[in-house]
């Protein structure tokens, strides 16, 4: 949409009306630092975009709007660039004066439409048409010698079917690293929502490749893959570290002498009533309580429509207390596994709080209270089809091995099932042996899937044992082969002398012979 010559003075009397009170706004957005507001005029919808003050850095935020480098200039300076080179971004409207107040300004024409991830059309052939105007939207931005540098599902708006670039604040000229980072950084927003080969489709127009691809196109494609997974890690990481830090989601805990950290969504006084239910089952001994054998203390309970699943580990000895003191305590990892996990999109039990209670400095016991999965049921004992099963612990296992997750107790009684519309789903329990490591190696991975393997009794089929184990080879391959790695998990499961027995298994019957 363009603004005809005769229009802009009209728009610029609307914000100036809105600004002295005499024309509704409609708030759109707000996450403190940034506003944007709807203003309705003669000549159109307009949204202003109001940028609040750096009150943490006054000076610097001065000193940057007096050479022209605040947000909103830069902002103001790229879409005017960008529109007139006809890259698909919002119109701006120019503004006489500065500020609303202490806040900068910027004014654009309004786009009906809605974010990417709400826009995506169920149907294929639609959804491949505009992942390829999406790419086609980020290959016209860095043609005109720009890098977004914040690019994300969430800022491309598609508005009468076609992609719009937004939240331009940090655009500029950019180098073909930039450029190569903006594209990595879009794939990884939609890993989540797109498979790989509509992921691949936007890689490709977004790089003005076409199939059928040749080895150096192959090349281009996989080397954005690798960096959309570079960033998924630092972005994993990130969102990891948060958990143990005060902010929107995350609040400091206490309870009698014991400290840690919560969800804000599980209220103080909810908190207390759990652990002081907590207390109160173990000292009665009843049906809540699902576990008390001096190592863990499991209770579980229910609370204004809130399952719950607390989990005690005290110290026991001193030789653990001191080892807890350095490596954190089974609480603290679980919550820091849990949340961890959760940022990678691995399901598991979410930590809804943990505590712990310290002599001295060195902790004596912790607890972390988590969401109970039931009715999902553990792997093991699942009534659902057994080759399904398999096949979903297999994915799970790929999905942590492939994002650098070692489990350290992956067995199937650790693993919850459920039917799902989509199939299976899984979710992890267990955790405070989860470790982020980057990468595993080889061994890792086999003494994971032996131990897993082994936990699956012997009606799990053998086949479809097999077929899970190839497929995941296929994904993950391993240094020695995948018939190597197969009877390497094959010799370690049977020497668990666990749950599976390998009766049926005619690999082992070889090995055997």
């Amino acid at each position: 949409m363009t603004v005809p010559d005769a229009e802009p003075a009209a728009l610029r009397a609307a914000v100036e009306a809105w600004e002295r009170g005499e024309v509704e706004g409609r708030d759109l957005a707000d996450d403190g630092r940034r506003r944007l507001v709807r203003i309705e005029s003669p000549a159109g919808a307009l949204v202003v975009k109001l940028f609040r003050p750096d009150r943490a850095h006054p000076v610097l935020a001065r000193l940057k709007r007096l050479v022209g480098r605040s947000p909103a200039q830069k902002e103001r300076r790229a879409l005017g660039a960008l529109h007139d080179a006809g890259v698909p971004v919002p119109q701006p409207v120019s503004l006489p004066g500065a500020a609303r107040g202490a806040a900068e300004r910027l004014a654009t024409l309004h786009l009906e439409g809605a974010s990417l991830l709400d826009a995506l059309p169920s149907d294929a052939a639609e959804r491949r048409s505009l992942l390829e105007d999406v790419g086609g939207a980020v290959r016209r931005l860095h043609e005109a010698g720009f890098a977004h540098r914040d690019l994300h599902a969430g800022n491309v708006w598609v508005s009468d079917g076609r992609a719009v670039l937004l939240d331009l604040q940090r655009a500029g000229p950019g180098s073909q690293v930039a450029r190569a980072r903006d594209l990595a950084w879009l794939d990884f927003s939609l890993w989540r929502r797109l498979s790989r080969p509509d992921r691949v489709r936007l890689r490709a127009a977004a790089l003005g490749l076409k199939p059928p691809f040749d080895a150096a196109a192959r090349l281009r494609l996989r080397s954005v893959g690798e960096a959309a997974g570079r960033r998924a890690e630092e972005h994993a990481r990130s969102r990891t570290r948060r958990c143990l830090r005060e902010g929107r989601r995350f609040a400091r805990a206490s309870h009698g002498d014991q400290t840690g950290f919560r969800l804000r969504e599980l209220g103080a006084e909810q908190l207390t009533r759990i652990l002081d239910a907590h207390a109160e089952a173990l000292g009665a001994g009843d049906t809540r309580v699902l576990k008390d054998d001096g190592r863990s203390r499991i209770t579980t309970l229910s609370d204004d429509g809130l399952a719950a699943v607390i989990k005690e580990s005290p110290a026991r000895t001193l030789g653990r207390a001191l080892a807890d003191a350095l490596r954190g305590t089974a609480g603290r990892r679980a919550w820091f596994g849990g949340h961890g996990l959760e940022a990678r999109g691995i399901g598991a039990a979410r930590p809804l709080a943990f505590l712990e209670r310290r002599r001295l400095g060195v902790p004596v016991t912790s607890l972390v209270v988590l969401e109970d999965l039931r009715p999902a049921e553990p792997a093991d004992t699942s009534t659902l089809e057994p080759s399904a099963v398999v096949e979903a612990c297999a994915r799970l296992a790929q999905a942590l091995h492939r994002r650098g997750v070692d489990h350290g107790d992956l067995k199937a009684s650790h693993i919850y099932v459920r039917a799902e519309a989509e199939g299976i789903e899984t979710r992890l329990l267990d955790l405070d042996g989860v470790r982020f490591r980057g990468r595993l190696d080889d061994e890792r991975r086999l003494r994971a899937l032996a131990q897993l393997n082994a936990s699956l009794p012997d009606r799990f089929p053998d086949a479809a044992r097999h077929s899970a184990f190839r497929r995941y080879a296929g994904a993950l391959p391993f240094r020695c082969g995948t018939r190597s790695a197969l009877q390497q998990v094959i010799t370690r499961s049977l020497a668990r002398h666990h749950r599976w027995s390998g009766a049926h298994c005619a690999d082992t019957t070889r090995k055997r012979n």
